[in-house]
């Protein structure tokens, strides 16, 4: 995406130390909006459901925040499974929807060395926010660049709701975000670090 490239670019970066500072500003930034974003679209989820449940009753609210938003329940756990296999663990199993709560899981075996086990607990964990936040992204993009007819402009919209209300992170996933971070922490910076020797400025 253009702001990860402007990003990188707009910063001062004239050796390997200043590369170095950058990386780590950068890798506590990204842990940070991981995490940001997780807790504030389940506390969004959360409150969306209360008012529903004021004026439409408590049935309808986690009807409409558990099933009518399906296409999000979808991502957020094929997210997880995605993760989960890209990253060497064993995915057991994969629900969408069942009765009760939570409607939707995926249950997986870390495998592998140390900090591979680790960058798999962590990324799988967050793996929805950030599939999330970059479909959202997409499909907001798509509807404020486009015109289009009232069908597609609701589906459109529908389709933010569905991603935003289900790119959160429970408890376990926070749990598990913190239990790998270490790993995470260590893959983003590397990345970064990548990326900023390669801008070093003459």
């Amino acid at each position: 995406m253009d702001f990860i490239r402007d990003y990188f670019t707009n910063q001062d970066i004239t050796g390997v130390f200043s590369a170095l500072g950058v990386s780590l500003k950068t890798t506590f930034l990204v842990l940070v909006i991981i995490l940001v974003i997780g807790c504030v679209a389940s506390a969004v989820e959360k409150i969306t459901t209360f008012i529903i449940s004021i004026f439409l009753g408590g049935a309808f609210a986690l009807v409409f925040c558990n099933y009518i938003t399906f296409p999000g329940v979808i991502l957020h756990e094929l997210s997880h499974a995605l993760v989960a296999l890209l990253t060497g663990a064993k995915v057991t199993e994969i629900h969408f929807f069942k009765l009760g709560t939570p409607i939707g899981y995926v249950t997986y075996h870390e495998r592998g060395p140390r900090f591979i086990r680790a960058l798999q607990s962590s990324l799988t964990a967050c793996a929805p926010v950030v599939f999330g936040s970059v479909v959202a992204l997409l499909l907001i993009d798509v509807l404020t660049k486009g015109s289009y007819s009232v069908g597609v402009t609701v589906l459109l919209v529908y389709l933010i709701i569905s991603v935003i209300d289900h790119m959160t992170m429970s408890i376990p996933d926070i749990i598990y975000f913190f239990k790998g971070i270490w790993a995470l922490a260590a893959f983003i910076l590397t990345i970064s670090l990548i990326i900023c020797l390669n801008c070093i400025q003459p």
